[in-house]
C-alpha cells in the first residue's frame, strides 16, 4: 500500500514538474507577474521580471524541472520503486528550497523566493514521508 501511494505521488510530481518546465519556458513573464501580484496583496517585495539579458536563467530552470520530472518518472517505472532517483529528487528540491530561503532573506524579503521555499520545502516533506513509509519495499543500489 505504501509503495502504491509513493508511486502515485511520483507520477503526480512528474506531471507537475513537466508542466512547470513548460510554464518556465513559455510563460516566464506571466509567472513572475502572477507572483508579484500576490506579493502586492501581501505587502511584500516583488522580484524583477526577466528581460532579454536575464533569459539565460531559463536555460537552467527549464532543464532543472525536466530533471526532477525524470527522477520522479524513473523511480516509479519498474516493478519496484528505485530509491536513488527519489533521493536525487529530494536533494534537488532541498537545494532549491534552501537557495530560495537564502535569497529571500538576503534580498529584502521578495515574495517569489518565500513562495518557492515553501512549495519546494513542502514537496520535500511530502515525498520524504511517502518514501519513509515505503522504505522497506524500495530497491537500493548495490554497494
Amino acid at each position: 500500500m505504501a509503495t502504491r501511494r509513493l508511486r502515485l505521488l511520483l507520477r503526480i510530481w512528474t506531471v507537475i514538474f513537466l508542466l512547470g518546465a513548460i510554464d518556465f519556458f513559455v510563460f516566464p513573464y506571466l509567472t513572475v507577474r502572477i507572483l508579484n501580484s500576490t506579493a502586492k496583496s501581501l505587502g511584500m517585495h516583488e522580484v524583477v521580471a526577466l528581460n532579454a539579458g536575464q533569459d539565460f536563467w531559463l536555460t537552467l530552470a527549464v532543464p532543472y524541472m525536466i530533471l526532477v520530472a525524470a527522477f520522479s518518472w524513473v523511480a516509479q517505472r519498474g516493478e519496484r520503486i528505485q530509491a536513488q532517483p527519489v533521493q536525487f529528487l529530494m536533494l534537488a528540491k532541498v537545494s532549491s528550497s534552501l537557495t530560495s530561503l537564502a535569497l529571500f532573506l538576503a534580498g529584502g524579503f521578495p515574495y517569489a523566493f518565500l513562495a518557492n521555499f515553501l512549495v519546494d520545502g513542502a514537496i520535500v516533506l511530502i515525498t520524504y514521508w511517502f518514501n519513509r513509509t515505503a522504505r522497506s519495499e524500495l530497491v537500493f543500489p548495490a554497494q
